[in-house]
Order: structure tokens, then sequence, then C-alpha cells
């Protein structure tokens, strides 16, 4: 049977895409050999679920609305350029997030209620990012990390959060075409 390449995230309002996007265009001109993230493909990945059999779309889509019964939108404050694994060897650039509990409490009980369905619980500690590029093999490293340094206190701003939406990942050679399978929308509490 084949599957689906999933995962879940928070969608973020289209002002922070804008801005990051206009931190992109200030890290371009100094960042050389990075593959850059569309802005219309930014989010916060909060469950990368992999490889999903079609017929447990509608068992996801059923936890991830009864975790996500009763949560308010989440708080966030995006600022400061990093890179994974580390800034002497990036693969990965991307703005930090401050995030609140509620945030963390809700990617533990998802992990939790998801793990029946065959998703293991995350080992490594939760830890938020905004992507904005992929570095590509062969950059010079030392000017990349320079660059990481030079926009390291860069901010973004603070928003609230109210979309996860359960994405379908298709890897194709010009990048990855992302599809809505569901979306829960938080209300602010009255």
């Amino acid at each position: 049977m084949d599957t689906l390449r999933t995962f879940i995230a928070l969608a973020l309002p289209s002002a922070v895409r804008t801005q990051a996007c206009q931190l992109q265009q200030r890290l371009m001109a100094h960042c050389l050999g990075v593959r850059w993230v569309k802005p219309d493909h930014m989010h916060l990945t909060l469950k990368f679920l992999g490889a999903t059999r079609p017929d447990q779309v509608s068992s996801i889509a059923g936890v991830l609305a009864e975790t996500a019964q009763g949560c308010a939108p989440f708080a966030l404050d995006l600022a400061g350029v990093g890179a994974f694994p580390n800034t002497r060897n990036p693969k990965v650039l991307w703005v930090g997030v401050r995030f609140d509990a509620a945030l963390s409490d809700f990617c533990k009980q998802l992990e939790t209620a998801l793990e029946p369905l065959g998703f293991p619980q995350e080992k490594r500690t939760f830890s938020p990012h905004l992507t904005l590029g992929r570095v590509k093999d062969g950059t010079h490293r030392k000017e990349l990390a320079d660059c990481i340094e030079r926009y390291s206190r860069e901010r973004i701003g603070s928003v609230e959060a109210s979309r996860i939406v359960f994405f379908k990942s298709d890897l194709t050679p010009s990048g990855p075409v992302y599809s809505v399978l569901d979306e829960v929308v938080l209300l602010k509490r009255q």
C-alpha cells in the first residue's frame, strides 16, 4: 500500500510570513549557497509523522481535533537566526521561536494521542523553529557562520497562531508540494 508523507504544523499568519520573507531577502545578500523556503511553505512543525497509510488519515484528523478542543491560540515570539545542527556546520537556517507552556503541553498531548496509531513519541526536546532555508553541500561554512552571527538577534515579532494544519507533503524535483488534509482553528477564550 502506498503511503503519504505527512506532518502537523502551526500555520503562520500572512504578516509573519511577509516579515520572514523580508528577513530572507536581507540574508540572501550575505548567505550564499542556501535553498530558501518559499514564503507560502513557512510553518512551525509540531509533529512530523512521515509515512502514513491513507486509512490512518481520518484517525489522525480525529486525534488532532480532540487534542485541540478547548485550546486557545498560541502566543509566539519569533526572533534570532540560528542553524541546525550548529553554526559551524549549518544544514538548516531558522528563526527561533519562544513559546508559552500551552504549546509545549499541547505537543506532549498530541504525541501521546498519536502513539497508539503507530507514531512513536519524539525523543528530542521540542524545539519549534521557522525554517528559512537549507544549506547546499559545498557552501563556504565560515562565511555562512558569520552571516548567521550577524542576524542572530534579528526579531520578526510576536503573533498568535490559531490554525493547526494536518499536511501531506509530496516531494518533487522543484521542491515539496503541501496539501491540506485537515485543519483545526483555535478560538479565543471568552
